[in-house]
């Protein structure tokens, strides 16, 4: 299986292997990207499955009454927070084409009082909204998980109204950073490391899905520690990395950026 080859059916197959029994075993993740404020009346089984690379919610500039799409919901801590920024006027559409995922995140949105979340299952390649539909789209570590980066762009570019804004956090990799003995491991797709795009090409294909003002607004490197984080990354990866990286680079074998962009008028 290698980083070229692999279609989108293998992928989603790989994803969903590897998140449906993520344990909650991820709170230093989530107390590494948040403040004690930030995380202050979020679940603790929220913050316990924390598995995104950077706080892009500090740059989305969520507005009350905005309806706000989650891509990846996942553990439903970017969901919890979101929907409390945009009021019991606004909404929340927690996206996720894991049934297990959604239902984490409803006992999560429960357990916190909130009414204006909804529940979508779906894949992020074809996402079951309406054109023109929402404010804002905002995502935490799930656009690499795709086979298909350019058709989630694509998708994000339809659901979202004209002037709407995108937020988005990712790992990038820059073209032969990492040996390819750790690239076709299931674990790196898994972690976002092995489908990350360069942090040039993924402006670029915001670009060409017809968003302006792409700016990257926040970068901070991604150690072989901070990877051994998540449970994502197996063992044997952790210790591929170790082996195979040059020391000099274990700091920073990646780097989680965040990305705002904005919808042109059509």
């Amino acid at each position: 299986m290698s980083r070229d080859l692999m279609n989108g059916a293998l992928v989603r197959q790989l994803v969903r292997d590897a998140y449906r029994d993520v344990p909650p075993t991820t709170r230093a993740v989530a107390e590494r990207l948040y403040t004690p404020d930030e995380l202050e009346g979020v679940p603790d089984r929220a913050v316990e499955r924390a598995l995104g690379v950077a706080n892009h919610l500090r740059y989305a500039a969520i507005e009350p009454g905005e309806t706000v799409l989650d891509i990846g919901c996942g553990g439903g801590i970017d969901t919890v927070i979101a929907a409390r920024r945009v009021g019991p006027t606004g909404e929340v559409v927690a996206l996720d084409f894991l049934p297990e995922m959604l239902e984490r995140t409803a006992k999560v949105v429960a357990e916190a009082g909130l009414a204006n979340v909804r529940l979508l299952e779906g894949e992020m390649e074809a996402i079951p909204l309406p054109d023109d539909h929402v404010d804002l789209i905002v995502s935490n570590g799930v656009i690499n998980l795709s086979a298909r980066k350019a058709r989630v762009m694509a998708e994000c570019a339809r659901v979202l109204r004209a002037g709407g804004r995108l937020c988005v956090s990712d790992l990038t990799v820059e073209q032969d950073d990492l040996p390819p003995e750790i690239l076709t491991q299931p674990a790196a797709w898994a972690g976002c490391v092995a489908g990350a795009l360069s942090e040039g090409a993924f402006v670029h294909k915001l670009e060409k899905a017809g968003f302006h003002d792409v700016r990257v607004v926040h970068r901070e490197p991604l150690s072989i520690d901070d990877c051994a984080l998540y449970p994502l990354f197996s063992d044997e990866v952790i210790t591929l990395m170790r082996e195979l990286i040059p020391a000099e680079r274990h700091r920073d074998v990646a780097v989680a950026v965040v990305v705002t962009a904005t919808l042109g008028a059509t």
